[in-house]
């Protein structure tokens, strides 16, 4: 269930440019169904994710950049994902603190800086 979620929240897209700083953390919260998910944007390049789903966490660092309006994350030192997996998803922001990622069915989720 957690390989399905990562990977729908990390979708593919269109371009979009970017406006704001991806630095930092940042939150996604879907209550009504227990979910999510936090990014730590280092400034090196590296970070971690963790994915909540019902109750249950688990943390993936991760590797990053951006291009051309897309993020391109690699998970790395994990048994679920190699180095080899890059997740594309198109990226935009809505202002300095709302960054919009969408998934890979086209909807847009909501993280807000933290």
């Amino acid at each position: 269930l957690i390989v399905t979620m990562v990977i729908c929240l990390m979708g593919c897209g269109g371009g979009s440019k970017q406006d704001y700083s991806l630095t930092g953390v940042w939150e996604y919260s879907d209550e009504a169904n227990g979910i999510s998910s936090v990014y730590d944007f280092k400034d090196d390049g590296t970070g971690t994710y963790i994915m909540t789903v019902g109750g249950n966490e688990v943390i993936y660092e991760m590797k990053y950049e951006v291009s051309d309006g897309h993020l391109l994350i690699t998970f790395v030192n994990n048994e679920t994902f190699t180095e080899e997996d890059v997740f594309d998803s198109e990226f935009s922001f809505k202002d300095e603190n709302t960054l919009i990622v969408k998934d890979s069915l086209g909807d847009d989720l909501t993280y807000i800086r933290q």
